[in-house]
C-alpha cells in the first residue's frame, strides 16, 4: 500500500474531481465527516468496505485507490449524488429483513420437525 500522506491525498483528489464535499461523500458512504476529514489528513484510512464503496462511486478499481495504478476519472465522468436528484431505490442490504421472517422460519422448522416426529411413530 501506499504512504499514507499518499493515499490521503489521493482520497481528497478523487473527492474533489468527483465535484463532491465532505459532507457530501460522508452522507452517500453513511459516515461521519469527520471521518472524511481522517483519511484525507491521513489520521486515519478507510477500512476494506469503504474502500470497496469509493471505488463503486468513483468508478475506479481498489488498487487504483490504493496504489494509484491508474488515472483518476474526470468529474464528467462521475455522477455526483445531489440532495437535488430524484432518490434511487436501493437493493436491501442482507440485513435489511423483516423480523417477521424469522418468526415465520421457526414456525416452518417447528411444522418439519413435528412432520417428522408423527410420521416415524407411526410405522
Amino acid at each position: 500500500m501506499k504512504d499514507n500522506t499518499e493515499l490521503s491525498e489521493r482520497l481528497r483528489q478523487l473527492r474533489k474531481n468527483a465535484g463532491l464535499s465532505q459532507e457530501q461523500l460522508a452522507e452517500t458512504l453513511h459516515i461521519s465527516r469527520q471521518a472524511v476529514s481522517k483519511w484525507e489528513s491521513g489520521v486515519s484510512n478507510p477500512d476494506i468496505q469503504n474502500i470497496v464503496q469509493l471505488g463503486k462511486l468513483y468508478g475506479i478499481s481498489t488498487d487504483s485507490i490504493l496504489l494509484e495504478e491508474s488515472p483518476a476519472p474526470e468529474a464528467a465522468d462521475i455522477m455526483p449524488q445531489t440532495s437535488d436528484a430524484a432518490p434511487t431505490e436501493e437493493k436491501p442490504s442482507v440485513r435489511d429483513h423483516n423480523p417477521a421472517n424469522g418468526f415465520l422460519w421457526a414456525v416452518l422448522g417447528a411444522v418439519i420437525v413435528l412432520v417428522l416426529y408423527l410420521v416415524t411413530n407411526m410405522f
